[in-house]
């Protein structure tokens, strides 16, 4: 993910965040256009997946759903057997996630709502809340969580995936030799408040917010929203897929995805 434009957070308006993936919903949506997109689909998904269990019967928010890729396989999953509202605060992405989920009209809801201002939903009406790799790039991330938690039930399960905090930060990046070949990742300003836009993908040319907070920001947003957390996994590429795919390697070197699972009290 290359950094173009390191900026301060709080610089930031929440519009502006809204807007970049509203400008990008098109080119970002076009990777799922065939399925997952690769690290979804062999790394960040599977670790998800394990966390949440049987979800049949379950009723689910899906935070910040981009185009529903994620909505649509667990309708799958569970044999359409389960009430999931997926939510995103650009337009774009909801009408994109609506055209390409109409054969699962039965048990998939798409709404635009701002992650931290789910209007219209209920409390406790949720069993399980997923915000898949999305809440590094939610400007009012605690609360969004605020939110998860005032509509889940007692008990209810809300597992997120993110970046890796410890390792991308502002400035971060790949440390290289003489010769171009990767020898390390480089980490740094991990306390700082910054924020930077680059593209989610190496050949998409539209631009998107990431907003960088700490380890110990997140855990405190769960507490205050009185999560516990329960598990936590640092997902990487399995024996399998280093032999199909051997330029994973380097992902060996740092931890790219952490993905947590809590319960609400």
């Amino acid at each position: 993910m290359p950094i173009r434009q390191q900026l301060r957070a709080d610089d930031i308006s929440n519009e502006d965040a809204i807007s970049s993936w509203d400008q990008a919903a098109e080119e970002f949506a076009s990777f799922f256009a065939e399925g997952d997109e690769f690290y979804h689909k062999h790394i960040i998904n599977p670790c998800l997946l394990g966390l949440l269990g049987d979800l049949k019967g379950k009723t689910i928010l899906d935070l910040a759903c981009g185009e529903g890729h994620l909505a649509r396989y667990l309708a799958d999953e569970a044999e359409n057997s389960i009430t999931l509202i997926g939510v995103d605060a650009s337009e774009n992405m909801i009408r994109i996630a609506k055209e390409k989920s109409q054969g699962f009209a039965n048990c998939l809801t798409f709404q635009q709502s701002d992650a931290s201002d789910l209007a219209g939903i209920p409390p406790d009406f949720f069993d399980v809340a997923i915000c898949n790799a999305a809440l590094m790039d939610i400007k009012n991330y605690s609360q969004a969580i605020k939110e998860v938690s005032r509509t889940l039930k007692a008990q209810g399960v809300f597992v997120f995936s993110i970046l890796h905090p410890c390792f991308h930060t502002p400035g971060s990046g790949w440390v290289k030799d003489e010769d171009d070949r990767v020898v390390g990742w480089q980490v740094g300003s991990y306390y700082s408040n910054q924020a930077w836009k680059c593209t989610v993908k190496s050949r998409m040319s539209s631009e998107t917010y990431c907003f960088h907070r700490t380890l110990e920001d997140y855990v405190a947003a769960l507490r205050e929203s009185r999560f516990v957390i329960t598990d936590i996994r640092e997902p990487t590429p399995s024996e399998e897929l280093l032999q199909e795919h051997p330029w994973l390697a380097c992902e060996l070197i740092r931890g790219d995805f952490l993905v947590v699972k809590s319960v609400l009290l």
